[in-house]
């Protein structure tokens, strides 16, 4: 089996089955888990999620094109959906309420990118080993979710930090020392590869993320002014005079959230000095 799997990839599929069978006998964790998948196929949530494999699959064909992607870059691809591009997704809400977008992004892609390269990497320990790293690797990087927003543990949560990021540099610096030092070799040519296609993954992504959480700030918008609007024609021309308006123009449209959430309006004039009256003091 490790002429196939490496020791990391066999004690990483150990935790989960673990971790699966204690979600099976715990009632209130199961309750919950199901909650969760519940959750994900909201109609909603299922319609981002193609429209995410979608535009996946026209990235790779891209790379296959150019003749970058092969198929043994298919693991890494599975990765990185799910360790960077399904976490990004999901956070797409919570990087709205955040002035840096790219930054927010960056920051949570990077701890994807580095989880990726640590299961990927080429060098692993005895079994034994990984069996020991694995669980204490995924308790210092799930703790600061615990921790976050709680001023009693913000001490722990900047030690927990502290670590994950050292531990990512030594995972990121090593397999580029790696890279380095066997550069000429076919082998190390596929490493070069794994090593960036996450890496082009997530910023070929970014595009997708953005339009995603430009289009939940607007859906945001629409309910809140529909509900004063009773007229389905009064609807149809707020969405397209803010669509109109600000386009692609995330900030602009924060800062029409934020200072244009209580104005009186009941129609179509009334949407129209609401938005001039915006661009005006702007």
């Amino acid at each position: 089996m490790t002429q196939i799997f490496s020791n990391r990839e066999i004690s990483i599929v150990f935790w989960f089955l673990i971790f699966f069978l204690f979600v099976l006998t715990k009632k209130s964790v199961r309750n919950s888990s199901v909650h969760l998948v519940k959750t994900f196929f909201n109609e909603k949530v299922i319609d981002i999620v193609f429209l995410m494999t979608i535009y996946i699959g026209l990235i790779i064909l891209a790379l296959t094109l150019i003749g970058f992607w092969e198929i043994s870059l298919l693991k890494d691809s599975i990765l990185w959906i799910v360790f960077a591009g399904f976490p990004l997704l999901m956070k797409t809400n919570n990087i709205n309420s955040e002035q840096g977008f790219l930054n927010s992004i960056m920051r949570d892609s990077i701890k994807g990118i580095v989880i990726i390269e640590f299961i990927a990497n080429l060098y692993t320990f005895s079994l034994i080993t990984e069996l020991i790293l694995i669980p204490i690797m995924t308790f210092i990087g799930i703790a600061p979710l615990f921790t976050k927003g709680k001023p009693e543990y913000k001490s722990v949560e900047k030690l927990f930090n502290g670590i994950t990021s050292i531990f990512g540099l030594i995972v990121l610096g090593r397999t580029i020392f790696k890279i380095v030092q066997g550069f000429g070799d076919f082998a190390n040519v596929m490493t070069v590869k794994s090593f960036l296609f996450p890496i082009i993954l997530t910023f070929s992504f970014v595009p997708f993320l953005y339009c995603v959480a430009l289009w939940s700030l607007y859906e945001i918008m629409f309910i809140r002014m529909n509900r004063r609007l009773k007229k389905k024609k009064q609807k149809r021309y707020l969405k397209k005079r803010m669509i109109t308006t600000f386009w692609l123009n995330r900030k602009k449209l924060r800062r029409f959230q934020s200072e244009m959430g209580f104005e009186p309006i009941m129609n179509n004039k009334d949407i129209d000095n609401v938005i001039f009256k915006f661009l005006k003091e702007k």
